[in-house]
């Protein structure tokens, strides 16, 4: 009987069908949190693990397959232990190397690499203490992002817009070192790919909305598929070769750009799936989480298209208040934040909604139907906007 380790315990119930299919059904899971109903062996993670650690349990569990999946919340930093340890380890961990890792967990050097390779990024400038935050926001002028070096998902970011929003931020004593750069005031997309072998798959890109001021994604309704500006998809072509060929990812791994103008502005890398992965898996019916398992024992990348038009709507779940029937000839995906392996913030009401586009007029109609219900957190406007640019994508992708 095969065995496989995994670190982390993001979405396991979309890993673990792929591994069992494949007669991988010893499974031992590293967690942040205490969960049962999988049939697998659960042990508990160390969110400040080291090199040391990993190497101590890969020793130990002589798994077969040990795989890195880092969850968003509480362990944004632990590729940069298994990017360490992937290094010293004979058998087999898919895990992203310590040089990618280090480019993806660290805001500071990533904006430093950013530099260095020519990708572009927003005009910032590295501060070690709060005297040099200060001087690089005279220099750059309000509006501005603050972010830390090491955080964790939707922590250590900081939009600030004032002399007292600066003055708060900095009483808050935020971690040091950190990036402060200038608020970009496009729109936001995202990509997730997998890379194994030299070569990668890459889900179509996603509109994200416009940026808003308060860094906040989960107000904000999401399509699939997108069609860049030329100059913007050129720049992403290139940004993701040199990665390939420099930083040399193995895995999952997601993009988050704005374009401005037109251009391409990178704003974070991410050394694991997200949760563009629900939007990649309704859209071209290829889930990155199966294509992650297929990666980890050993299999060829496939090739990923896009089936249908399909939207992710922040929504409320709401005890008793069932969402409206989906629109006839849909596919209907709903992910809540309350399971122990899905979770976004504990005890949150957030859940997204993904919807396939058959007809576009009923897609709407039941779009402002959650909105009547009080279970859509964006504006019906936002939601319409993000579906016609996907519905105009896809029908030029087709021709």
């Amino acid at each position: 009987m095969a065995k496989a380790v995994i670190f982390g315990e993001y979405k396991l119930a979309r890993i673990l069908p792929g591994l069992r299919a494949r007669g991988i059904t010893d499974v031992v899971v590293y967690s942040a949190v205490d969960f049962d109903g999988f049939d697998v062996e659960v042990k508990r993670i160390g969110l400040d693990w080291d090199a040391a650690d990993v190497l101590e349990v890969l020793a130990e569990e002589r798994a077969d397959v040990a795989i890195a999946n880092p969850y968003a919340h509480g362990q944004e930093q632990l590729p940069l232990a298994y990017g360490e340890a992937v290094g010293k380890w004979d058998g087999h961990f898919l895990a992203h190397p310590a040089a990618f890792a280090e480019v993806a967990c660290d805001k500071v050097t990533l904006h430093e690499t950013a530099v260095a390779r020519g990708w572009p990024v927003p005009e910032g400038a590295v501060c070690t203490d709060a005297g040099e935050v200060r001087a690089a926001v005279d220099r750059l002028g309000f509006p501005v992002v603050l972010k830390e070096a090491q955080s964790q998902a939707g922590d250590g970011r900081f939009f600030v817009q004032s002399a007292a929003d600066l003055d708060a931020v900095l009483a808050g004593e935020p971690g040091l070192p950190m990036i402060v750069q200038r608020f970009q005031q496009g729109f936001e997309c995202g990509v997730e790919v997998i890379s194994s072998g030299g070569t990668h798959v890459r889900w179509p890109v996603a509109s994200l909305g416009s940026l808003d001021t308060g860094l906040d994604p989960s107000f904000r309704a999401r399509a699939m598929p997108f069609a860049l500006p030329e100059r913007a998809a050129a720049s992403l072509d290139r940004l993701i070769l040199d990665i390939e060929q420099n930083l040399v990812p193995y895995g999952p791994w997601q993009i988050d750009f704005a374009v401005v103008d037109g251009d391409l502005c990178l704003l974070e890398i991410n050394a694991r799936l997200g949760g563009l992965s629900d939007l990649d898996s309704v859209a071209t019916g290829t889930d990155p989480h199966s294509v992650f398992v297929a990666v980890a024992t050993g299999e060829d990348l496939p090739e990923v298209t896009q089936r249908l038009v399909a939207i992710e709507l922040p929504s409320t779940e709401v005890p008793g208040n069932p969402l409206p029937a989906e629109p006839e000839g849909s596919n209907l995906m709903t992910v809540t934040a309350r399971t122990p392996t899905n979770r976004c913030f504990i005890d949150s009401d957030h859940m997204q909604v993904i919807v396939t586009v058959a007809e576009p007029a009923a897609t709407k109609k039941w779009i402002t139907e959650l909105h009547g219900a009080g279970l859509l957190r964006c504006s019906t406007d936002s939601a319409f906007a993000e579906l016609d640019k996907a519905l105009a994508t896809f029908g030029e992708t087709r021709r």
